[in-house]
């Protein structure tokens, strides 16, 4: 998924969809010619690109519908204010010239949970509730971006920052070992309606509709 992405970078940078026809024989010749280097991924996820790319390996071990039963089946696991401190971190991000970078990180979360969600809703029995179906997804999807959020920002160096960012991770690992952690009646299973939105595409929708923020 990840080398997919880096890919479509190199043939937008490469300007290979810029001709009305392309042939397939171009794309092939591209695909074949293109590298990915650690200088690629530095440039598209951060400096901790690894870090980040080992938290999507983590979701995506056992596959979609074993992650979500996992957050369906885990106790609280997120901090009331994962969202604001995830939006902090994001402050700290752009203050040091990274915020293309972590957009390219939370990007690549998107990109996962919408090929498993289009994918499992394809293959969803006719029979059953969409509601029941997708129940926790966007809890599931949260939680996975407050864990590549926090190994985004695992070298900010404040004291501050790393409280934050073993916050954000702590959710995801909970979820993948519930029976290691006392119950913390102070976490939540809540999900903003925009928080796995880009923050522009956010604001844009509460100026929309801006009774949804309040339901």
């Amino acid at each position: 998924m990840v080398a997919e992405m880096e890919w479509l970078r190199q043939a937008q940078r490469d300007g290979l969809y810029d001709g009305a026809d392309q042939s397939l024989d171009s794309l092939v010749r591209h695909i074949d010619s293109t590298t990915i280097s650690d200088l690629d991924l530095v440039d598209h996820l951060g400096p901790n690109w690894q870090a980040a790319i080992d938290v999507i390996g983590t979701v995506a071990a056992n596959g979609f519908d074993e992650y979500v039963s996992m957050v369906r089946a885990s106790p609280a696991m997120r901090a009331t204010d994962a969202l604001d401190i995830r939006s902090a971190l994001r402050g700290k991000a752009v203050a040091l010239g990274f915020e293309a970078e972590w957009d390219g990180a939370q990007e690549v979360v998107a990109f996962y949970f919408q090929q498993c969600t289009l994918a499992a809703l394809a293959q969803r029995e006719v029979n059953s509730s969409v509601e029941e179906y997708v129940r926790d997804w966007d809890l599931a999807e949260a939680v996975a971006r407050d864990a590549v959020a926090a190994a985004f920002a695992a070298d900010f160096s404040s004291d501050e920052s790393g409280e934050q960012v073993e916050i954000l991770a702590r959710g995801l690992q909970i979820v993948q070992v519930p029976s290691e952690f006392d119950p913390d009646y102070l976490l939540t299973r809540s999900v903003d309606p925009y928080e796995n939105l880009h923050p522009e595409e956010a604001e844009l929708l509460k100026l929309e509709d801006p009774l949804i923020e309040g339901e």
